[in-house]
């Protein structure tokens, strides 16, 4: 029953999520039911079921006190693992927003002090009503431990919110790096091509990554002498679902994109990039029939458009094909299977598969690691540094 509930909602998101195939029909999701790990036998990995089907699992971290992996799922809930038992840490699900599939928890980290304050940050789309115009922003808030260990609903503390036009391309992601420091994913504000060109204009956090610090229950831009949004680290993305900082403090930002190619982009976490959104896709030029090419059709890999000046093309690229259609960031493998290692992780939401890209002589090639055997909406490290993939049967599955 579960599973046909999550493919009922697939079908009826359908509609505003913009896809469209070759043809021009719209594009459906495959009904998301499980399949069989099948991984590369150079890799001599496989797959092993950690916990059964919840909600849907998107995003681990470790907690710094009692070293418990806490599970962030869509629905709002967060749970504690020890690594026998599952606890309930946080019920959200009364103030955020499911109304569809891009939509709900989509981000939680604990703040720098946490072992001393107890806090810990939250991205999500608010509550709202699921008929008409959207209603629901992203949201940026803080909320609290309380003294049995759970987080407090009535301790949150709402920091930013950013206007969504759209229910789909959230985005919603937080990474910490340090000193107060985060990044945070915002999407394009949604529908298909770019509608409001959102990704080309500084002037609206929306289509970017931001910068922020936080202290003392506030948060604050940290970029200067910089024109529109002060908060806008890197710009021109579509839906940048997930991202992640290299052993040489360079940033890998898997990008979501629409029609035709999906991107992994690379640029050093400081140096603010334009990658190009939506007059770009890949290393193609997107136009505004929703494709790389005028006659409503993808481009040719090798076929690739010019680079316009002040913007920064992907370092790797995947089409549509083979069932793909949507890129899961993703880790920097400095841990992990030794066969992982030194390398960027990353995956497809619609087939299953993962990759990881190294370097070799100055060139950046992707390596085929095999099928996990679900659809792929995260990955996580466990306290013993396993690799972990969130499906979105709900299956949280080990890599070992």
């Amino acid at each position: 029953m579960r599973v046909s509930l999550v493919a009922l909602i697939l079908v009826l998101s359908t509609a505003s999520s913009g896809c469209m195939s070759e043809s021009n029909e719209v594009y459906e999701w495959p009904e998301p039911v499980p399949g069989d790990c099948n991984l590369d036998e150079s890799y001599s990995l496989g797959c092993e079921l950690l916990l059964e089907a919840f909600d849907i699992p998107h995003q681990s971290l470790i907690n710094p006190i009692t070293g418990e992996l806490w599970v962030v799922y869509l629905g709002g809930y967060i749970k504690s693992w020890d690594g026998k038992n599952l606890e309930l840490v946080a019920d959200l699900s009364m103030i955020v927003n499911r109304c569809h599939m891009e939509q709900g928890l989509l981000g939680v980290v604990f703040e720098d002090d946490f072992e001393m304050t107890g806090e810990v940050l939250l991205s999500y789309v608010n509550e709202g009503s699921c008929s008409g115009p959207t209603e629901s922003n992203l949201v940026l808030a803080s909320i609290n431990l309380d003294s049995e260990g759970h987080l407090d609903p009535s301790t949150i503390l709402i920091l930013k919110e950013i206007d969504q036009p759209y229910r789909n391309h959230n985005g919603g992601y937080l990474l910490p790096i340090g000193d107060h420091q985060y990044l945070w994913g915002v999407g394009d504000g949604g529908g298909s091509d770019d509608p409001h060109q959102n990704g080309q204009d500084n002037s609206t956090p929306l289509g970017s990554i931001l910068l922020f610090a936080y202290e003392q229950g506030g948060i604050s831009p940290i970029m200067e002498n910089q024109t529109g949004d002060q908060y806008i680290l890197h710009s021109g993305l579509r839906n940048p679902w997930r991202f992640d900082i290299d052993s040489y403090g360079r940033l890998w930002i898997a990008d979501v994109g629409q029609n035709c190619y999906e991107e992994v982009n690379l640029i050093p976490l400081m140096e603010s990039a334009n990658f190009g959104w939506s007059e770009r896709e890949g290393e193609h030029r997107f136009y505004p029939n929703g494709f790389t090419n005028e006659d409503g059709t993808c481009n040719p890999d090798e076929d690739r458009s010019p680079l316009p000046a002040g913007m920064t093309d992907p370092v790797g690229f995947y089409s549509h094909e083979n069932g793909n259609c949507s890129i899961t960031g993703g880790f920097w493998m400095d841990w992990g299977p030794e066969n992982l290692r030194d390398g960027y992780l990353y995956g497809d939401f619609c087939s299953g598969s993962l990759w990881v890209m190294r370097e070799e002589s100055g060139t950046w090639s992707e390596e085929y690691v095999g099928s996990t055997g679900g659809m792929i909406v995260g990955f996580g490290e466990t306290p013993g540094g396993e690799l972990l993939v969130f499906h979105w049967t709900g299956e949280v599955v080990a890599i070992r």
